[in-house]
């Protein structure tokens, strides 16, 4: 086996979310006082490329191949996926989001000693149009190779030691969603 290094750079929107149906049932309760801290006590994590600079193999920064990778995946799902009404967060959800400039993560794929590496194989998964808050979300958890899901190396993932009870977000709520699902 050997190891290819994407690395992606770029600005990141990231989210935390909680459905209104688990603040409500946590303040009906008893277990939270109030809407915020049922948030802060039940919020999920998700994030996106907001803006894409480049794209490097391998740490070699010569050569941004951002626009020689494959096509996007377009879905229609993603989103759907994590706010659907059988789900841990039904709409309405609340949201906080903010925005990490300059970031870069990292994701290694895997191939064969034999295999050889093709950027056209890359392709990033983007969320088109599915709630107008965020029209276009391009995952940055994970990118595809050859179809592959390949997920980003936690160690590049400073947003991720963020504490939402700093308040340095934007905060909103997404009621419905723009089209069906795919």
């Amino acid at each position: 086996m050997k190891e290819v290094k994407i690395r992606i750079k770029g600005d990141l929107v990231i989210v935390d979310y909680c459905s209104q149906k688990v603040i409500d049932e946590n303040i009906e309760s008893g277990e939270c006082e109030d809407e915020e801290e049922a948030f802060l006590n039940y919020y999920y994590v998700t994030g996106a490329w907001d803006k894409i600079e480049a794209l490097y193999v391998d740490d070699n920064e010569e050569e941004n191949l951002v626009k020689k990778k494959g096509k996007y995946v377009k879905t229609r799902e993603f989103l759907h996926n994590l706010f659907s009404e059988d789900g841990d967060h039904p709409l309405p959800v609340k949201i906080h989001y903010r925005y990490y400039y300059e970031q870069e993560l990292e994701y290694v794929i895997e191939l064969e000693d034999d295999e050889e590496f093709d950027i056209k194989k890359v392709q990033l998964v983007k969320s088109d149009y599915e709630v107008a808050a965020f029209p276009y979300f391009i995952l940055c958890q994970h990118i595809l190779y050859d179809g592959k899901e390949i997920t980003a190396n936690d160690e590049f993932n400073d947003w991720a030691e963020y504490c939402p009870e700093e308040k340095m977000y934007n905060e909103g709520e997404i009621e419905e969603f723009e089209y069906g699902p795919e």
